[in-house]
């Protein structure tokens, strides 16, 4: 049976928390818009997967 994949932990300080969450938070708006302005099919589903991302990340960074 396949051991459970686990996440390694990341420790950061509040003010690091806070700082990266706001990077993400700019890179998720840019993002955005970024696949809201493009034509390419292709490279809209591929900027709309980075969106995903980064709610992923901003969502684990937002959790206690």
């Amino acid at each position: 049976m396949p051991l459970p994949i686990t996440e390694p932990a990341l420790l950061l300080s509040e003010e690091e928390r806070s700082f990266l969450a706001a990077l993400l938070e700019q890179a998720l708006h840019d993002k955005k818009i970024e696949a809201h302005r493009t034509d390419s099919l292709e490279f809209r589903e591929h900027v709309e997967h980075e969106v995903a991302l980064l709610e992923n990340l901003i969502e684990k960074l937002h959790r206690p």
